[in-house]
């Protein structure tokens, strides 16, 4: 039985279908799921609050969370947080118009494309670092896709799940392409603040957890560092 101490536990995720969602007022998704699970299994008091992806990892480092999902592996996150098992997989994949003059891959591509992600991504991070030419970052993958589809910039980098649920629900004629960056699947991570607050095997348990919740499909061992 978990202590009393450990029986509340709050969240910060965003609206990313199909990870995570407030259908009719409650929180579903693949990735709310098994997070929701495992808090189960672990006797816990679970919240979730739904705001802007940066805001929620702010939140998190603020203290006004135990922390977010769903996430992949960042040295920024883990410095303040530690990552669970993984949720949910995720696939960082390039998407570009088919008439597109630069691809994916060059060195013209690398140089020259206009790029971006949404901002609080990982993938913006990344984006900076390897030194493409990024534009603005907008707040959603919607906005993203919006930016792609009226030629405002090259390429983005998207999280696969998410941006082809988004084609399927909308389409303005243009016809797009795709090719992987990166795997970068999808955790929890808890604040290292709520965990030094817990027992020290709580974050084993709750890995115990997730693996017993998550579908046996899924990709086994914690979110890829890349």
């Amino acid at each position: 039985m978990a202590q009393v101490s450990e029986q509340r536990l709050k969240l910060s995720t965003h609206e990313l279908p199909p990870y995570s969602s407030q259908l009719a007022g409650s929180p579903g998704g693949i990735a709310v799921t098994v997070v929701r699970c495992a808090a189960r299994r672990m006797n816990l008091a679970l919240e979730i609050e739904f705001v802007p992806w940066a805001r929620a990892q702010l939140h998190a480092q603020e203290g006004l969370s135990d922390g977010f999902f769903a996430a992949s592996q960042s040295d920024a996150r883990d410095a303040y947080a530690q990552l669970s098992e993984v949720i949910a997989p995720q696939q960082w994949r390039w998407y570009f118009r088919v008439d597109a003059r630069l691809r994916p891959g060059s060195s013209e591509f690398r140089r020259e494309a206009r790029v971006t992600s949404f901002l609080g991504a990982n993938m913006t991070d990344w984006l900076i670092a390897q030194g493409y030419r990024t534009e603005t970052a907008p707040t959603d993958t919607a906005a993203l896709l919006r930016m792609l589809q009226q030629g405002r910039v090259d390429a983005v980098l998207a999280n696969q799940l998410v941006m082809e649920h988004l084609l399927a629900t909308r389409s303005d004629g243009t016809s797009l392409q795709s090719q992987l960056a990166l795997d970068k699947p999808l955790g929890v991570y808890l604040t290292r603040r709520f965990l030094a607050q817990r027992p020290p095997d709580f974050m084993t348990r709750f890995n115990a957890a997730v693996l017993a919740c998550r579908p046996a499909e899924e990709p086994r061992g914690k979110a890829a560092k890349h």
